[in-house]
């Protein structure tokens, strides 16, 4: 038999999730960036430019390290990635050579060099993810949904 102190913690304990998802809101994040798209929403507290796609898709790949992949603005990337736990490690990141619009070509070369820098992500309280560089470098997106 199981009593009520030990129910207690183990259904207090999922009140928070299940108090966002009943105001359609997305639970934190925890573990892995493994999977997406990802959306990114700001870039170094700049914003992204509206109805420029930046993205990121985290494949697992083989032997702990795997793949990223996704838009940035006006091209398309790729490279490795691997975390471990908080500690994210990315690149070196390859990308297709379009031409865009200055500002969207700008806005694209900061993603590239900022996913690059970043060696943590952290999560807040509205599932949106923050990989974050030692310079203060910042991105932040989320889980897109289908």
């Amino acid at each position: 038999m199981i009593g009520t102190a030990v129910l207690a913690p183990v259904l207090l304990g999922g009140c928070s999730k299940a108090v966002a998802i009943a105001k359609g809101q997305q639970p934190v994040v925890a573990g892995t960036l493994e999977g997406g798209p990802w959306l990114v929403e700001d870039l170094n507290g700049g914003g992204v430019i509206d109805d420029a796609r930046v993205d990121l898709t985290f494949d697992p790949g083989d032997h702990g390290t795997g793949i990223i992949s996704g838009r940035s603005g006006c091209n398309r990337y790729s490279g490795a990635w691997r975390q471990d736990g908080a500690k994210v490690t990315l690149g070196p990141v390859t990308s297709t050579m379009m031409a865009c619009a200055p500002a969207l070509m700008e806005m694209e070369r900061k993603f590239l060099g900022a996913l690059e820098a970043v060696r943590t992500v952290t999560y807040d309280g509205t599932g949106a993810a923050m990989l974050k560089a030692p310079d203060g470098r910042i991105i932040k997106f989320r889980r897109t949904t289908p």
